[in-house]
């Protein structure tokens, strides 16, 4: 199956939603016919080798693609929200961040997508979540989704007390919310109160915090593969593209292990 061509859509507003979060909402013609997405779906933003929006696609020219989760999308006004985090360290961020930082209402972007990640496992007792903020919005959309009966855990690792939201789930998954310097996310999800009966576990983070988790889950806990998606969605220190090489290196060097 081709890939979806890319699409240039406008920023139609850019607002802050808490300290270190950004929410973009985009429009266009390019948007109507989109197809339907599940929780965990995301696009590529297009940026220039100079970190600029790229705004007039073309296939001879190298482009820089970040990833971000589709936090809604409504088809029959043809516009989609992300939330882009937008924390700063030491005075420099990436080129998603800078121009979430300053997006105005008419710039204009190029996606692609939608792509989409591997769902909850299909039986489960109960659901656990883990992440960081940039798994916030994929973690908000798969609570929304699940049935009022279920129950569970999601801890989640932000920068501020301020950055968590309100989230819409059943009640009886309790959230964890774990600030910068509080914990670890690693550390934080070895806290909790482990439930009766098979898991479904959901996890997205920083790639070291990923293996750790991961680890914990394998060995401590063994829960099954089948029962587990987890990635790493950036790695402290390095690019997207950097990150992409090394998230490659280890799934085929974690493949091997549980071979």
């Amino acid at each position: 199956m081709s890939k979806p061509a890319p699409r240039v859509v406008e920023v139609v507003e850019s607002f802050r939603i808490t300290p270190n979060m950004q929410r973009i909402v985009l429009s266009g013609p390019s948007l109507e016919g989109f197809p339907e997405t599940c929780p965990g779906a995301y696009i590529k933003l297009l940026f220039d080798l100079n970190g600029d929006p790229v705004v007039k696609p073309n296939k001879d020219k190298p482009v820089a693609m970040r990833t971000y989760t589709i936090n809604s999308f409504d088809a029959q006004k043809a516009q989609m929200t992300i939330d882009m985090v937008v924390h700063v360290k030491e005075g420099v961020t990436g080129p998603a961040a800078a121009w979430a930082l300053s997006a105005k209402e008419g710039d204009k972007l190029t996606i692609a997508g939608p792509g989409s990640s591997k769902s909850l496992a299909e039986n489960y007792d109960w659901v656990l979540f883990a992440g960081d903020m940039t798994a916030l919005p994929s973690i908000r959309n798969y609570l929304k989704a699940l049935p009022s009966d279920a129950r569970g855990v999601a801890v989640i690792a932000i920068e501020h007390e301020a950055d968590a939201i309100s989230l819409e789930k059943p009640s009886k998954v309790s959230i964890h919310w774990v600030p910068k310097g509080e914990s670890s996310l690693s550390d934080a999800i070895k806290r909790i109160d482990w439930q009766q009966g098979t898991p479904a576990a959901w996890v997205a983070c920083e790639f070291s915090q990923m293996r750790k988790i991961r680890s914990w889950l394998k060995d401590d806990k063994q829960v099954p593969h089948g029962q587990v998606y987890i990635s790493s969605y950036w790695r402290e220190g390095r690019s997207e593209d950097q990150h992409k090489i090394d998230k490659r290196q280890d799934v085929e060097a974690f493949a091997q292990q549980i071979a």
